[in-house]
């Protein structure tokens, strides 16, 4: 049964199983309490951040946290249908292009999102008005893509020793309480695959948009130079631990090659270069063993991943011809993605260059996509599709090219970035354009610092 549910910028048709029943929130005076006492020290750490776009970046990622615990009135539509989240989103980003040197946005590495942007442009003068609504929501969440990733270069420039990746981290503390608190009172919601496992996610709406938050939070840590090892530790066990309290299944699995790269590159650094191979290899066989201890006691979690994984299933096949059992699969994503492809394949030749138009899906299916990329081929044809791929590897070959004993912790971030698209849309989240602008704006601080050693 088709029911209207709240999106980023406003309504949608979608179907009540889309992202699984809605959590109960936490009560209003908890929602209040914590939300005065983590603006405190979230104010005292702006005020410490050294910079106009730094102190922007911690208060726009800790606003989005505490009006996202607010669901029940945020997402209500307030003004053309848009609701208070997608006002704020707006606003943040009008701020923040007022925050940004605007001479960096003729940095080369941006030029990809602004293919991206012009590719929208085009794809909504084909379809006409219909799309219109869409464009404003897309174009909105590719600007804040750009100014958080702006901002967080400027930051991490302009302050010392790279210490505003530890200022930022209290942005991400009302994750952490609000989830706590629902522990602590027994608020959870079901998974979208098992009723009998529950999602600890602190009254939030949903355990993708928040569990994509903590990963952003994981990422920074992994990030920051200004810790101590057993600190810094302790806070990765923390992350990890709150995601699988979360709960989902895509955040679970995208975040191993961000560990793996941290475990593997703290590791290394205590030992000479003669020894590291020897080194690394015990880790890849310690974190085989690990890997293999988690899917043995997640055996029954990830049971259809492994159904999956036999190559049994024909993921091919029109969405027509799924059965009531495949359709369950992967949290029913084959069939989902099956309906996205054939959609855009029974098309005409503009549909398949240029697709639909943005946010189009939601006329027409109703589950959003699943996949970033399956998601563009049908909103942005092959055009569009082709567009995305450049800027992710346009993005993750600037990684490869730095050379900063960070390296390897930030390609494995980007590698979990790229792991999370394929089975959720991150990019279609204002957390996950965080995440992703806080890995973009971090991978152009450190190419910066090889420019600035160059004669």
């Amino acid at each position: 049964m088709l029911r209207w549910k709240p999106t980023e910028f406003g309504y949608a048709t979608m179907n009540s199983n889309e992202l699984g029943p809605s959590a109960p929130s936490l009560p209003g005076f908890i929602l209040f309490a914590v939300t005065g006492l983590t603006a405190i020290f979230v104010l005292l750490a702006m005020s410490r951040a050294g910079s106009r776009p730094g102190a922007f970046v911690i208060g726009a990622a800790w606003l989005r946290f505490v009006m996202s615990a607010f669901h029940t009135f945020t997402y209500r539509p307030l003004v053309a249908g848009m609701s208070a989240n997608a006002l704020g989103s707006l606003g943040l980003f009008a701020l923040g292009l007022l925050m940004i040197d605007w001479r960096n946005l003729a940095l080369r590495l941006l030029l990809p999102i602004y293919a991206l942007i012009l590719i929208a442009l085009a794809s909504a003068a084909v379809n006409g008005a219909g799309v219109v609504s869409g464009l404003v929501t897309v174009l909105t969440k590719y600007g804040y893509l750009i100014v958080i990733s702006l901002s967080v270069y400027e930051a991490m420039r302009r302050t010392k020793n790279g210490s505003f990746m530890t200022s930022l981290l209290w942005a991400f503390a009302p994750l952490f309480i609000f989830q706590a608190l629902s522990l602590a009172l027994g608020i959870s919601k079901h998974t979208e695959t098992d009723e009998t496992a529950a999602s600890f996610i602190g009254g939030y709406n949903h355990e993708a948009a928040f569990s994509v938050a903590l990963a952003g939070c994981l990422t920074v840590v992994c990030f920051t130079e200004r810790l101590s090892k057993h600190v810094k530790f302790s806070l990765v066990v923390l992350c990890v631990a709150s995601i699988f309290l979360a709960n989902y299944r895509t955040t679970m699995v995208a975040i191993t090659p961000l560990l793996l790269a941290y475990f593997g590159a703290s590791s290394l650094r205590n030992f000479p270069m003669r020894d590291r191979p020897f080194v690394l290899s015990g880790v890849i066989m310690l974190a085989a063993i690990v890997l293999g201890l988690g899917s043995l006691l997640l055996s029954e979690r990830f049971q259809d991943v492994a159904v999956a994984a036999t190559g049994n299933f024909d993921f091919l096949k029109r969405p027509e011809h799924y059965s009531v059992d495949d359709t369950r699969l992967l949290s029913g994503r084959p069939h989902i993605w099956s309906m996205y492809i054939y959609g855009w394949l029974d098309g005409d030749f503009s549909n398949h260059l240029i697709g639909f138009g943005s946010e189009s899906w939601a006329n027409v299916f109703p589950l959003y996509a699943h996949n970033t990329l399956v998601n563009y081929l049908y909103e942005y044809g092959v055009i569009g599709a082709i567009g995305l791929l450049v800027l992710w590897i346009s993005m993750l070959a600037a990684a490869l090219r730095v050379q900063h004993p960070q390296k390897t912790v930030l390609v494995g971030a980007h590698a979990s970035f790229l792991l999370l698209n394929m089975s959720t849309m991150p990019m279609w989240m204002i957390e996950g354009n965080l995440l992703y602008g806080i890995i973009c704006g971090y991978t152009f601080y450190l190419l910066s610092l090889q420019q600035r050693r160059r004669p």
